[in-house]
């Protein structure tokens, strides 16, 4: 499995007890939809490993208690502290409406329903605090758009087109 088809569910981050479990920050806003995972990869000197899971118990804190099949000692999950944990993109949950996860809507466009024109098409997605950033091509120019629930109108699958009501001059003060 390579890591492109993968997203990443959490980060090992201690062992628990002397039963081989380990706890995993789940990064996750429903930890439920994973109570039942089979199966993660690890990340493991930057190959992703397969492993099947004999037990999960979630946490209040937002982390999992896992154990691992065949994994019994302490000096084993000591080597996975740290390690990040995948699952492939088809676990994820279907989204709908104007919810959408950032590696789905590369390469969508964006429209401003203020002017009545493109304002570029997303190239990535910058994750920072504490606004996450669309990052647009315009004419060749690079352009940075705050992702604000309250300018985001309509996401179209079908289209690959997401509306905005975007503030005045925003995209030219932006252009680099």
């Amino acid at each position: 499995m390579l890591q492109e088809q993968c997203f990443q569910l959490g980060v090992i981050i201690r062992k628990v007890g002397t039963d081989g479990r380990i706890s995993i920050q789940l990064d996750t806003d429903n930890p439920k939809h994973y109570q039942k995972t089979e199966s993660v990869f690890v990340e493991i000197h930057g190959k992703l490993v397969p492993f099947f899971i004999q037990s999960i118990r979630l946490m209040t804190d937002g982390t999992a208690q896992v154990k691992f099949e065949d994994i019994e000692s302490e000096e084993h999950n000591k080597m996975l502290i740290g390690c990040n944990v995948y699952l492939p993109l088809d676990k994820l949950p279907k989204l709908t409406g104007n919810k959408f996860y950032y590696h789905e809507i590369i390469g969508f466009t964006v429209f401003d329903i203020n002017t009545n024109q493109i304002a570029g098409t997303i190239e990535d997605v910058l994750e920072n605090s504490p606004n996450d950033l669309f990052q647009l091509k315009n004419d060749g120019h690079e352009v940075l758009i705050p992702i604000a629930d309250a300018w985001l109108k309509n996401v179209n699958r079908e289209t690959k087109c997401i509306e905005m009501d975007l503030p005045d001059g925003l995209i030219e003060v932006n252009k680099k």
